[in-house]
C-alpha cells in the first residue's frame, strides 16, 4: 500500500524562510566578525583605537616644536597634518601638510569655526605649537590595515569589508528567496494545469498527489471536485437538449399527418369550387407556410441555407401578403412602411420564416380591432425589420427569455403557442451574423430583426 506524502502548510513554508532569511544573515554575521577580530588579533588590521591614541600622541609632540622645527616623521602615518602659520589673518598661509585638497578645506573650515563638514567617523584637534602657529591634526575612526604600504596602495578595508558583508547577506536573501519562489512555482503550475484540464473537460487529470502544501492541495481538490461538477452539468444540459431535440422532432412528425389531411381536403374543396374563396385560398397558403414550419422544426440545429442577393420589394411584397392573410380573420389592420427598397444578402426562406413569426406573434397577442405593423428601413449599415403592435406587450420577464428555447411567457396564454416564434428569429438572425431585439413602446410590443448589409 503507498504511503500517504505528509503535506505542508503555507504558514510552515513561510516561517521556514523567515528562519532561513534571519537565520542565514545572523551566521553570516558572526563569521563576518570572527573573522574581523581574527584579522586584528593577527596584527593584519589595527584596532579603531590606534588612530585615535596616534593622535594623542603627536598633540604632545607638535605642541612642543615650531613650524620651522616641525618634522614630519615623528607623526604616525595614522594621522593627517597640516601646519598653518598666521592663522585667523589675511597672510594665512599652510607651510607643510600631507593632506588631500579636500581634507585640508575640510580641516580649514573646523578651524574657523565651520560644522557639519568632517565626515561621522573623522575627527581633528587643533593644537598651538611652540611660535603660536597652528597644526590641524585628523584621524579616522575606523580599522587600517597594519602595514602603511596597504593604507596607501589599498582601498579603506572597513569599508570595503562592509560592503563585502551586505553582499553575502542580499545573495543568501537572493538564494533563499529563489527556492521558496520556485516551491510556489510548482503548486501554482498545478493550479494552472488544473485550470487546463478543466476546461478540457478532463476533471480527473487534475494532479492532486503531487502538491506539497496543505493549501493547494486543497485548492486542487477543489477544482478537481468543481471540474467534475461542471461536466456533470454539461453532460445533463447536453442530454437535455438532446431530449428536446428529440421532442421537437416527435412533434414535427405528430404535426405531418393532420397537416396533410387539412391540406389535402382544401386542395380537393378547392377543385370542386366554382371560384376560390378569400377564406380556402388563406388556408391553402398557410398550409404551405405550417408545411415550412415543419421543415424548420427538422432543421433545428443544423447548418444554416447559403445566402443570396435578394431583391427586398419583392421579398416584402410576400411578407405584406402573409401579414393581410393572417390580420383579417383576427380582424386587425395591417400597416406596411417601406422605407427602403434595394438588393440585400440573406437566406430567404429561413429569413421569411423568422419574419412570419414574428407577424404571428404580433397577431396572436393583439386585440380585435388594433393594427400591427410592418417597417423596413435602412441605418448605416444595417438592414431593420419591424414589427410593432397594439396588444399589452412584453412582460419584463419576456424582454429577457423571450426568444428562447421553448420558452413561453407564464403571464400571458399560450393559445397553443410552443416557444419556438421567436426562438426561430433569433437562431435565423444569429445565422445572418445580426440580432433580434426587444421592446415595448408603450402602446405594444416592438420586434426588430437586424441585419447587417455586409
Amino acid at each position: 500500500m503507498e504511503r500517504r506524502r505528509r503535506l505542508t502548510s503555507l504558514r510552515s513554508v513561510l516561517l521556514r524562510y523567515l528562519c532561513l532569511c534571519g537565520g542565514g544573515c545572523a551566521l553570516i554575521l558572526v563569521l563576518w566578525w570572527g573573522i574581523f577580530m581574527q584579522l586584528i588579533d593577527n596584527g593584519f588590521l589595527l584596532s579603531a583605537t590606534a588612530s585615535a591614541q596616534a593622535c594623542a600622541e603627536a598633540r604632545e609632540t607638535v605642541a612642543s616644536v615650531t613650524a620651522d622645527t616641525f618634522d614630519p616623521s615623528a607623526i604616525s602615518s595614522l594621522c593627517r597634518y597640516a601646519v598653518v602659520c598666521d592663522a585667523n589673518t589675511d597672510a594665512e598661509r599652510v607651510t607643510t601638510t600631507n593632506m588631500s585638497a579636500h581634507q585640508l578645506k575640510t580641516a580649514l573650515n573646523d578651524l574657523h569655526g565651520g560644522s557639519g563638514n568632517l565626515g561621522m567617523m573623522q575627527y581633528q584637534y587643533i593644537v598651538t605649537m611652540a611660535d603660536g602657529a597652528t597644526c590641524l591634526l585628523q584621524y579616522d575612526y575606523a580599522v587600517p590595515y597594519a602595514d602603511p604600504a596597504l593604507r596607501e596602495r589599498l582601498p579603506d578595508f572597513q569599508t570595503c569589508y562592509i560592503i563585502l558583508l551586505v553582499v553575502l547577506m542580499l545573495a543568501w536573501l537572493a538564494v533563499t528567496t529563489h527556492r521558496t519562489v520556485r516551491t510556489f512555482t510548482a503548486e501554482t503550475s498545478r493550479i494552472d494545469e488544473a485550470t487546463r484540464q478543466i476546461a478540457a473537460q478532463h476533471p480527473e487529470a487534475v494532479d492532486v498527489d503531487h502538491a506539497r502544501i496543505r493549501e493547494f492541495s486543497a485548492t486542487l481538490q477543489a477544482l478537481q471536485t468543481m471540474g467534475q461538477q461542471l461536466t456533470d452539468s454539461l453532460q445533463r444540459q447536453w442530454q437535455l437538449e438532446q431530449q428536446r431535440t428529440e421532442q421537437v422532432a416527435a412533434l414535427a412528425h405528430d404535426l405531418k399527418t393532420p397537416l396533410t389531411i387539412i391540406q389535402g381536403n382544401a386542395e380537393l374543396l378547392a377543385e370542386s369550387a366554382d371560384t376560390t374563396a378569400p377564406e380556402l385560398d388563406a388556408i391553402l397558403r398557410a398550409g404551405d407556410r405550417a408545411q415550412q414550419y415543419l421543415a424548420a422544426l427538422r432543421s433545428v440545429g443544423t447548418v444554416p441555407a447559403a445566402r443570396q442577393h435578394t431583391d427586398s420589394h419583392a421579398f416584402v411584397a410576400a411578407l405584406a401578403d402573409t401579414a393581410n392573410a393572417l390580420c383579417r380573420p383576427a380582424k386587425l389592420h395591417f400597416v406596411l412602411q417601406e422605407q427602403w427598397q434595394g438588393q440585400f444578402l440573406c437566406a430567404a426562406p429561413e429569413l421569411s420564416r423568422a419574419l412570419e413569426n414574428m407577424l404571428d406573434n404580433a397577431v396572436r397577442y393583439t386585440p380585435a380591432g388594433g393594427t400591427v405593423t410592418l417597417d423596413v428601413s435602412k441605418t448605416e449599415d444595417t438592414l431593420v425589420f419591424t414589427v410593432t403592435d397594439t396588444g399589452p406587450g412584453f412582460t419584463p420577464e419576456a424582454l429577457h427569455k423571450a426568444g428562447q428555447f421553448l420558452y413561453t411567457d407564464a403571464a400571458r396564454p399560450c393559445n397553443g403557442h410552443q416557444g419556438l416564434g421567436l426562438y426561430l428569429a433569433r437562431s435565423v438572425a444569429q445565422a445572418h451574423v445580426g440580432k433580434l431585439v426587444l421592446a415595448n413602446t408603450g402602446t405594444g410590443a416592438q420586434v426588430q430583426l437586424c441585419l447587417p448589409m455586409q
